[in-house]
C-alpha cells in the first residue's frame, strides 16, 4: 500500500457513456455520451450471514457469503436528451416544437413487469481515469434514485438522480471497476 497523499483525495467527476462497444476507439468508445457526473457511488446490497453455533453459546461458526447485488448512483449534470431517451424510455417521446426529450408520466411503464428491456450497459470514465477508478456496469436497469428529486431552485443544481440495478449479463459479468486502461467489454 503506498503512503496516503492529501493531494491525491479527489471528487471524481467524469463522464457517463450508455451502450460502449470498444475500449479501443477513442470516447465515448462506440457508446452514447449522455452527460458529465457527480456524486458517483458503486453500493453493495446485503450483507454476509453468520452461522450460529448452539455448541459456542450463539457465536458464529461460520460466515456466508453475500449475494453479488450492487446499485451503481450518480446526478447527471444537466438534463440530457440522450440520458432520458436512453435510461427512461418507456416515458420519453420528443418534444413536437423543440425536438428535445420530454419525459412523461405514467408512460408505457406498469408497475410489476419486468424492466429487463430498458436495461443498458454503463461506463462512467472519471475525468482523470490515471488517478480515479472507472466503472463498468455490464447490464443494468436505469431508474431514479429512490427518493431523489429534480429540483429547479438555486441552492441544488438541475440534473438527473440516477440509480441502475446491476444485474449480470450473458455472461455472468456484473461490474469492474478499476483503471480504464484495465476494464474489459
Amino acid at each position: 500500500m503506498t503512503t496516503g497523499n492529501a493531494t491525491r483525495i479527489l471528487r471524481a467527476p467524469g463522464r457517463l457513456v450508455v451502450s460502449p462497444s470498444d475500449l479501443s476507439l477513442a470516447y465515448p468508445y462506440g457508446g452514447t455520451e449522455v452527460g458529465k457526473t457527480r456524486l458517483v457511488a458503486l453500493s453493495r446490497v446485503g450483507a454476509p450471514f453468520r452461522v450460529p453455533c448452539e455448541g459456542l453459546g450463539g457465536e458464529s461458526s461460520d460466515v456466508l457469503e453475500p449475494p453479488a447485488l450492487f446499485v451503481f448512483s450518480c446526478f447527471l449534470r444537466g438534463w440530457d436528451d440522450d440520458a432520458v431517451e436512453r435510461f427512461f424510455a418507456n416515458n420519453f417521446v420528443q418534444g413536437a416544437t423543440s425536438g428535445h426529450a420530454v419525459m412523461r408520466e405514467p408512460g408505457l411503464r406498469v408497475g410489476g413487469a419486468s424492466a429487463l428491456g430498458r436495461a443498458v450497459s454503463l461506463l462512467y470514465v472519471p475525468d482523470d481515469p490515471i488517478h480515479a477508478p472507472a466503472c463498468l456496469v455490464y447490464r443494468g436497469v436505469p431508474d431514479w434514485t429512490d427518493g431523489a428529486e429534480v429540483a429547479w431552485q438555486r441552492q441544488e443544481e438541475l440534473g438527473i438522480p440516477l440509480a441502475v440495478e446491476c444485474l449480470r449479463d450473458g455472461a455472468s459479468k456484473i461490474v469492474e471497476v478499476g483503471r480504464l486502461a484495465d476494464l474489459t467489454l
